[in-house]
């Protein structure tokens, strides 16, 4: 895959990967919340849940597949898959290493999110590679 192809392909993938989640919690968030080990104490927590899992993760998907019509997004959505998949890995590994809280899904999650950050960066780097490549400045 060629360097111009590669941060469109990221962000085609990850905006319909957060999708497909947002859907599902949209759907049926009780039985993903309680695949993730969450039980509340109050219904009310529903609504804090939702709102982060649904409002973040749905505003993710939809800001990854505007930045593949908008070209200026582009660069701006790669750094924020970045620093967001960089931030999810750094407080994941927290709760692993640290308070030692983790069980099989929360170290495949960890895996997927230290991958997901290196192919931010490999995409970040592609796009910015592509784009010199493109104003003739790469020597």
């Amino acid at each position: 895959m060629t360097p111009k192809f590669l941060p469109r392909a990221f962000l085609i993938v990850n905006g319909l990967v957060y999708g497909a989640l947002t859907a599902l919690f949209v759907l049926t968030p009780r039985v993903w919340f309680s695949n993730l080990g969450i039980e509340l104490v109050d219904e009310m927590g529903y609504t804090e849940l939702q709102t982060m899992y649904i409002g973040m993760m749905g505003s993710m998907a939809v800001f990854s597949l505007m930045a593949l019509i908008f070209a200026s997004l582009l660069e701006p959505a790669l750094i924020l898959f970045l620093v967001n998949y960089a931030a999810l890995a750094a407080v994941r590994s927290w709760g692993i290493y640290v308070e030692g809280l983790f069980d099989d899904l929360t170290l495949r999650l960890l895996y997927a999110e230290l991958l997901s950050a290196l192919l931010a960066l490999v995409s970040l780097l592609s796009h910015r590679r592509a784009k010199q490549t493109s104003l003739g400045t790469v020597t």
